[in-house]
């Protein structure tokens, strides 16, 4: 069937095929391959789907909005001056071709007393034959390609002169016309449509780009009304791909089915979404998928809609003498003039597959009898068309280069390209401490303060990246400093360990916690004074090199005790400390970390053991390090930095001591805190920057945007909106609290954005985020899909119904049939042999009792 397809497609024997290049159509006229019947594109191309305006145009390809108030598409309205379908007061039809009261015809496009069939129904006169096909046949009814290509686009309307997803006629609806070139107004009772007209570029590799300058606007506002079950920013990106979908249909098919299955894999339940995808498929000769989307939409919409689509692709796939019968089967009372029109179109080219062209020319020479004479000039033209090549197929050249040349010659008009670009129209100015930069962070800054355990190294393992981003950061001309609580290593002990790791650090470029205990020492005692240390040797030799004088008891008066993280502390020494703390001696810790991770769990930090020593004295220590402010300051003054920038992993450690500081802070996901505890952050606690890792510097930051409906994007995003309840939707999709979803980059920062919105509005409650593990933005698997409902279809490709299947069922269970059916020729010698074995099988178990 693919190599049928195939073969069908190349040799434009109906379908709707993909030229070479858009602008052939002098070739094409040259060849006089000009007619193919059906809802073609043609090839002089000179009013192609596409994003152009032309205020006097009024055959505006592509789902353009457009002002000479002749829209087609996805039409259902009821102004009838546009050929539409529906009854009109001065009109003696009541609708299309329904009954006229001076006509025999009964009705519709009815059986006619002469016995002629119903004009595009079955005909009495069908001399039926096989599939004729014919290699060289250029003249296919339906939507096949045709040479004088007006654009089609999503079209059910009788107007076939305009593009767009349509189902407006009044073209001068909506907010404002376009030629206005100013974004749309709005009011109380009209949704806010999210007028992005950036450049799109989707974190799912296999969505395409949509280009900057189209907007959703450009869709007709019926159809962009039925996007409105889907939040603000999803509901642009669906209607811009619509938007797409309609510009490429006739240019570049292909591309234009990949933008309609991008909105279907995003808003897969809307009707109009749906029949983007059937008609794409259809425009690409995807004739298979096309049938089973048109069938989707009938159900959807409870209507006999796009039936001349689904007889052409049965004409695609090899099967014209279906598409008769489906045709046969159509009611067309209350059908849209130009659908009709269509379905005669398709019966006349799938009379001329079967060989039956004087049937098809008979079809089409009813159709213009009875057609009003204020029927649009185009409708008139591709029945025409359509006649003539009927016509040559007869044989019968001298008639139809007579009509030939009757045929008015199109005017060609010029396309005014519209590139009004409109403002993030539903985007309001709620602030988010989540902070955007254009430019890398490190050209904005210049000086890093690198966390250690979580950030450059997990234990004693380096961090994938870590190293060459701080390396990297150099050579732009940002200074590192790495800042350590941990106390119990002197700076050359950590950049020995930071060197075994690639890092190429040195002593000058650390600042540890007993550093930081030290100056706030000198601001509180005078140098040279006694001093009770509760630490290892990094915090004692720290001590003495700045000048004081190191005790072993309290009996010997010290004027201060200092507390840092020791593993070998034991009773008897914070004992001591608790003694002489007692007796007068200020008390000082290096941190106040309560924890310490280890490979096994969290171990008992330095803050946990200073607590002790405070609820055995009543006394508060003096705290150095994470989170206190000073650190971060000493540690940037310690290379000249004036504009640092904070990198690390832990919230209460990290990211509130930057905060404290006065300066950003950048979170990385490669230590403590995960992306769900940064969605569900306290305020204090929330970064500046998110980032996977400390390449994170190198990068732009996009900004978070809040949307109208309550919504979060950032940068390429998916669309985040946190519910009352506090369920988090991911482009309408509910994450379950229970389960662990995989997100890009920019989806997490606009989780992040929501979460901390959504605590802030509701008195800290946090939201019911989900584990989350966070990948690159163009990691497909990043990409939170919404399940697409599979609708079953009530017809097989072999014709089977559900009917079908219940007999099929039924007749198995029947009992076996008392006669024997009569053998088919040639089989009753097998029965006298079965009959021969089965006696000499008998008389041999004889023989043998």
């Amino acid at each position: 069937m693919a190599e049928e397809q195939g073969s069908r497609f190349d040799k434009g024997r109906g379908g709707f095929q993909r030229r070479s290049r858009w602008s052939d159509h002098n070739q094409s006229r040259a060849n006089n391959n000009r007619r193919e019947g059906g809802y073609g594109h043609r090839d002089d191309d000179r009013r192609d789907g596409g994003y152009a305006r032309r205020d006097n145009d009024r055959r505006d390809g592509g789902y353009g909005r457009r002002d000479d108030n002749r829209g087609r598409g996805f039409d259902r309205n009821n102004d009838r001056r546009d050929g539409g379908y529906a009854r009109r007061d001065n009109d003696r039809r009541d609708g299309g071709y329904a009954r006229r009261d001076n006509d025999r015809r009964d009705g519709g496009y009815g059986r006619r007393d002469d016995n002629r069939g119903r004009g595009f129904d079955r005909n009495n006169d069908r001399r039926d034959g096989g599939y004729g096909r014919r290699g060289d046949d250029r003249r296919q009814g339906g939507y096949g390609r045709r040479d004088d290509n007006r654009g089609r686009g999503f079209d059910r309307n009788n107007d076939r002169r305009s593009g767009g997803f349509d189902r407006n006629n009044e073209r001068r609806g909506g907010d404002r016309q376009r030629g206005d070139r100013m974004p749309p107004s709005h009011n109380q009772e009209q949704y806010q449509n999210y007028a992005s007209t950036d450049e799109y570029v989707s974190p799912n590799p296999n969505e395409p780009t949509i280009p900057a300058g189209v907007s959703a606007q450009e869709l007709d506002a019926a159809a962009l009304r039925a996007l409105t079950t889907l939040s603000g920013p999803n509901k642009d990106i669906v209607a811009r791909h619509l938007v797409m979908a309609g510009q490429l249909i006739d240019l570049d098919p292909e591309l234009a089915y990949k933008h309609a299955s991008a909105a279907s894999a995003r808003a897969g339940r809307v009707d109009v979404v749906r029949e983007a995808s059937a008609l794409t498929a259809y425009a690409s000769g995807r004739y298979d998928e096309a049938l089973r989307e048109v069938r989707a939409v009938r159900r959807m919409r409870g209507d006999n809609s796009l039936r001349a689509v689904e007889a052409d692709c049965e004409r695609g796939l090899g099967r014209p003498e279906k598409a008769v019968e489906i045709i046969d089967q159509t009611e067309t009372k209350g059908m849209e003039l130009s659908e009709q029109v269509e379905l005669i179109l398709v019966s006349s080219g799938a009379r001329a597959d079967l060989g039956q062209s004087e049937v098809g020319l008979l079809i089409v020479d009813d159709a213009l009898v009875v057609l009003p004479a204020d029927t649009d000039p185009f409708l008139l033209r591709r029945l025409n068309e359509v006649k003539i090549d009927r016509l040559r197929e007869l044989g019968r050249d001298d008639e139809a280069d007579e009509l030939e040349s009757q045929l008015p010659e199109e005017i060609e008009d010029p396309d005014i390209v519209d590139i009004s670009l409109y403002a993030d129209a539903d985007v309001d100015n709620k602030r988010t401490q989540l902070r955007a930069m254009s430019r890398p962070l490190v050209e904005e800054f210049d000086v890093a303060l690198f966390d250690l355990d979580g950030t450059a190294w997990n234990g004693d393992e380096p961090i994938e990246h870590a190293a060459d981003a701080v390396k990297e950061a150099r050579e732009a001309g940002m200074k590192t400093v790495f800042v350590t609580n941990n106390a119990m290593r002197s700076p050359r002990q950590v950049a020995d360990k930071l060197n075994t790791m690639d890092f190429e650090a040195d002593p000058s470029m650390v600042m540890t916690s007993a550093m930081d205990v030290i100056a706030l020492m000198k601001e509180r005692i005078e140098d040279g004074s006694k001093v009770f240390a509760i630490g290892g040797d990094g915090l004692r030799v720290a001590l003495t090199e700045a000048g004081y004088e190191l005790v072993d008891s309290a009996d010997d008066e010290p004027v201060a005790v200092v507390q840092g993280l020791d593993k070998d502390v034991n009773w008897v020494l914070m004992s001591e400390g608790a003694f002489a703390i007692q007796r007068g001696a200020r008390f000082f810790a290096t941190n106040l970390d309560t924890t310490l991770p280890q490979e096994r769990g969290f171990a008992l930090g330095n803050g946990s053991l200073v607590a002790a020593i405070e609820h055995a004295t009543g006394k508060r220590a003096f705290a150095a390090g994470k989170p206190e402010p000073g650190i971060y300051q000493r540690a940037a003054a310690l290379v000249g930095g004036e504009k640092p920038i904070a990198v690390g992993d832990r919230l209460e450690t990290d990211i509130l001591g930057a905060i404290r500081a006065g300066m950003p802070a950048m979170h990385v996901l490669t230590g403590i805190h995960d992306a769900q505890a940064i969605v569900t952050a306290p305020r204090g606690q929330r970064p500046s920057f998110l980032a996977l890792d400390i390449r994170g510097l190198q990068e732009t930051h996009p900004r978070a945007k809040h949307h109208l409906d309550n919504s979060w994007t950032c940068g390429v995003s998916q669309v985040v909106r946190i519910a009352r309840h506090g369920g988090i939707f991911v482009d309408d999709v509910e994450l379950a609290a229970d389960e662990i979803y995989t997100i890009t980059l920019d989806t997490y920062r606009a989780m992040a954005a929501a979460g901390w919105d959504y605590s802030d509005e509701n008195a800290g409650e946090t939201p019911r985020c989900p584990k989350l593990t966070v990948v690159p933005n163009d990691d497909e698997s990043g990409i939170v899909v919404a399940p697409i409902e599979i609708l079953e279809d009530a017809e097989s490709d072999e014709g089977f119904t559900s009917s079908d299947e219940l007999l099929a069922v039924q007749a198995d269970e029947l009992d076996e049939a008392l006669e024997t059916p009569a053998f088919l020729p040639g089989e009753e010698e097998l029965e006298r042999l079965l009959a021969e074995t089965e006696d000499d099988d008998e008389a041999g178990e004889t023989q043998g009792e």
